[in-house]
């Protein structure tokens, strides 16, 4: 008889939400900052690009020109024509990109420094630019590389090979905690940046989003049970080849029951006690760690349920306009919509306005002048 995958998954109950004091100071930022702002770049991560859309970034960032950086292409199996499919019918710029790489780094300069001789008149004050998108899906490590690039001439005459850094980047999410200063990225166009807080939604759409974004690591290791993560991705590698190659070198033949590929993956690595006995969390924190760090190519992943079933541009367009429209009845985007307007651009005079935003609204003029 021929292995049949599972085609639901259980609904445990996990939590949904994992928005913190830093994320909502993030959003008041962005809004605050939003009229000095030229250029947005959203990172998603490639092998969730649906979970890791954030739909708040729209309300605080209404009308400001972007491009999605599709990053950690190294780590991701999805068909670039999928991505242009999807593009075709947001008409928004895009590029696939490991954020690490500089090569990648030197294209995004190359598009961003285009942005800047089609402004007309050019920005007086430098291109001023946003790096903003779900926590840990590389946006400091972007940064650093778009500096290193953008900065080669002045870097070169440097003894040391050391890369530096101007933003801390680290392995689990929330290493940035609040909005950097302005940062110079390039001298000739002037391009700047800000490098901010990855910012979670108030609360996830189901489990299996949050499932995605654990996989992906823009939650904590411990958040979610790693057992429960485990099965999230044997379940999804079953869906994406059922024929157990994912696995292969652990078991002959595929299955539908994570204690049975967690035994043989800790027979394997030689961690069974004389009773049979193993540890069930560490055995299952191994495997998923090896697939969030991708290290090998036989690692490299697609989190995304709706990504491995390749929804097409319509359809993605429809399931983002449901998502805006659900999370718009959330308080945060209450007190976004307080404070910028309902459309987001800060105009409205049906604003509920603190004195924070006021203090915004003198600068903003300022900086204008």
């Amino acid at each position: 008889m021929s292995f049949i995958p599972r085609r639901i998954f259980p609904n445990y109950n996990i939590p949904l939400s994992n928005f913190k004091g830093h994320h909502q100071k993030a959003l008041t930022k962005f809004g605050h900052l939003a009229p000095q702002i030229d250029l947005v770049l959203e990172v998603r991560d490639s092998r969730a690009p649906i979970s890791t859309t954030n739909v708040l970034f729209d309300r605080v960032l209404a009308q400001k020109q972007k491009i999605v950086l599709y990053s950690k292409k190294d780590l991701s199996v999805i068909k670039k024509d999928l991505l242009e499919k999807w593009h075709l019918s947001t008409l928004e710029d895009y590029m696939f990109i490991d954020s690490r790489n500089r090569k990648d780094a030197r294209l995004i300069i190359e598009l961003v420094s285009k942005k800047y001789y089609e402004m007309s008149p050019p920005p007086p004050l430098g291109l001023r630019l946003m790096i903003i998108g779900m926590p840990n899906v590389g946006k400091s490590t972007l940064v650093n590389t778009l500096r290193e690039v953008g900065y080669a001439s002045e870097l070169r005459g440097s003894v040391s090979t050391k890369r530096r850094k101007v933003a801390r980047t680290g392995g689990q999410p929330g290493v940035t905690k609040n909005t950097s200063e302005i940062i110079r990225l390039s001298k000739d166009p002037d391009i700047l940046v800000h490098d901010t807080p990855g910012v979670f939604l108030p609360t996830v759409k189901d489990s299996e989003t949050m499932l995605a974004l654990s996989l992906v690591g823009c939650v904590h290791t411990s958040f979610i049970d790693p057992v429960i993560q485990a099965d999230y991705l044997l379940y999804l590698l079953n869906l994406h080849d059922a024929t157990g190659s994912k696995y292969s070198e652990y078991m002959d033949h595929p299955t539908n029951l994570i204690d049975e590929l967690l035994y043989n993956i800790a027979s394997k690595r030689g961690q069974l006690g004389p009773d049979g006995s193993y540890d069930e969390l560490g055995t299952a924190s191994h495997w998923v760690s090896l697939w969030k760090q991708g290290k090998l190519a036989k690692y490299r992943g697609l989190f995304d349920l709706g990504t491995i079933l390749e929804l097409n541009g319509s359809e993605l367009k429809k399931l983002f306009a449901e998502e805006r429209e659900r999370v718009k009845s959330m308080d945060v985007s209450t007190k976004i919509t307080d404070s910028l307007g309902e459309d987001g651009t800060a105009r409205s005079k049906k604003r509920k306005r603190t004195a924070k935003d006021r203090e915004y609204d003198l600068k903003n003029q300022l900086f204008k002048i």
